[in-house]
């Protein structure tokens, strides 16, 4: 029996192995692909890394998958027929010198008469010659040998075929070792996308999508100690930003506009902070004017008093709440008895103003009072969104249609170094179990077909 389970042992040790063993040889391999020297952009999908994120998942929750979704991304792509070798990585970029948001790409094709058929049948692509292919609409071209193939994805119709010919042949390329993209080859992240400005990376674990990214900040100058107000942890909504935007931004924003919660009023009064909080829903009384006729026939008018549900919402802005109430007073947008605010200034939900040593609260809650403590921060941004309240306090079908698989959406950014910044962002799922990419694709009906529409009809296998 010891010999038996020592001999057992060992296979599954040289199993594992060859396991990491063969998709440590995919990544070296993949990683030792070229971009061109001109590449600005690129976007990379560690094929093998959501694969063996999706079979761990399924391992430990096997009940949470069906036939279909036990699949690695891999997998679902080759039941395409593609005839494409998929590798470890796909590499995915945009050139200098072309128009923006068109991407290139390269392939080798393990099977060119499969290949052949999906590019006709599949993607409905045209022939223009032996080896050149468009779509109706000239978004999606691609160029072909019989080894390889170079696709371009373009919002508008451009000229790529000699793009594609150079990524083809692989002239002017550059290995990515070599290139300002070094780093990208080393991270094991689902997705991982850098250019000038930007380095961010996703991964899809269960019940949770997070994104982490680097970023030049063009636009907002942090506050070098945050501070904010405490909110309730239990809000709906809750956010705050702690800093001053940019003269270039308030400038492009500086017309006038008669909401007091436009971009442009926002700009005008706007100091250094603001917050803003939706906590739960309450019942705010409305007069609505309707009219009916007398005893002689006239028609008079008639006020009606109706019971509406709204959010309790609370916004508060570090602003001159004198020059604030001068400028509702003067357009007589401003009960001052009541500190009601016309709905011509803020449609849709009644709003009271309360201002006092520098700031301004307005709220749905007329009872609300302004609370001017706050607590240090790492953070000078920060956003939470609980789902399943805003479901629950909202009638709108959509909502619920298209977020009720998610659970909470939290975003925070803090200061890391002279403008640049750093934003990390969790997306959970109610369904902690199942992968959050699996769950995700299933937000999109049919597949890719109907919610990313690429130009080209691509079938993802159904459910069995």
């Amino acid at each position: 029996m010891v010999k038996f389970l020592k001999i057992t042992a060992a296979i599954l040790v040289l199993l594992l192995l060859f396991y990491f063993g063969f998709f440590k040889y995919r990544q070296i391999q993949a990683n030792k692909i070229l971009i061109p020297s001109n590449t600005q952009t690129l976007l990379k999908i560690n094929v093998d890394e959501l694969y063996k994120t999706i079979a761990v998942s399924y391992l430990k929750h096997p009940g949470q998958y069906d036939g279909a979704d036990r699949k690695g991304i891999k997998e679902k792509v080759n039941d395409l027929n593609t005839g494409l070798k998929i590798p470890a990585n796909i590499y995915i970029y945009a050139l200098k010198g072309t128009i923006q948001n068109t991407f290139f790409t390269r392939f080798e094709i393990a099977d060119s008469l499969a290949f052949n058929r999906f590019v006709l049948k599949k993607l409905s692509l045209i022939k223009k010659d032996s080896n050149f292919f468009q779509s109706a609409d000239s978004t999606v071209c691609l160029l072909l040998n019989k080894t390889t193939v170079a696709l371009a994805f373009t919002p508008k119709k451009e000229p790529v075929k000699k793009v594609l010919e150079e990524i083809l042949a692989q002239k002017n390329m550059v290995k990515i070792s070599d290139s300002k993209f070094e780093q990208m080859a080393g991270l094991s992240d689902h997705l991982s996308f850098q250019n000038a400005e930007n380095l961010s990376k996703i991964n899809f674990n269960d019940g949770k999508i997070a994104l982490h990214s680097e970023l030049v900040n063009k636009w907002f100058e942090p506050t070098d100690q945050p501070k904010h107000r405490i909110l309730n942890p239990e809000s709906t909504v809750s956010m705050w930003l702690n800093g001053k935007f940019k003269p270039t931004l308030s400038k492009k924003n500086a017309a006038v506009s008669l909401s007091l919660l436009s971009k442009d009023s926002f700009f005008r009064f706007y100091k250094d902070y603001v917050d803003f909080e939706w906590t739960n829903t309450i019942t705010q009384v409305d007069t609505i004017v309707g009219y009916e006729y007398n005893d002689d026939f006239e028609q008079v008018e008639k006020k009606i008093l109706q019971n509406r549900k709204i959010p309790s919402i609370t916004i508060n802005l570090n602003a001159d709440d004198k020059e604030v109430s001068t400028y509702l007073k003067s357009l007589g947008a401003l009960d001052q008895s009541t500190g009601k605010i016309s709905s011509a200034m803020i449609p849709l939900y009644q709003f009271y103003f309360k201002g006092s040593n520098g700031n301004v609260q307005l709220s749905t809650v007329q009872s609300a009072k302004p609370d001017l403590k706050r607590a240090s921060s790492d953070d000078f941004f920060y956003f939470k969104v609980d789902f399943k309240k805003l479901i629950n306090q909202t009638s709108i079908p959509l909502i619920a249609d298209k977020l009720g698989t998610f659970s909470q959406l939290e975003i925070k950014a803090k200061s890391i170094e002279k403008d640049k910044i750093k934003l990390e962002s969790e997306l959970l799922f109610l369904n902690e179990d199942s992968n959050a990419l699996i769950q995700l694709l299933k937000v999109f009906k049919n597949g890719f077909n109907n919610s990313l529409n690429f130009n080209f009809n691509v079938d993802i296998p159904a459910n069995k």
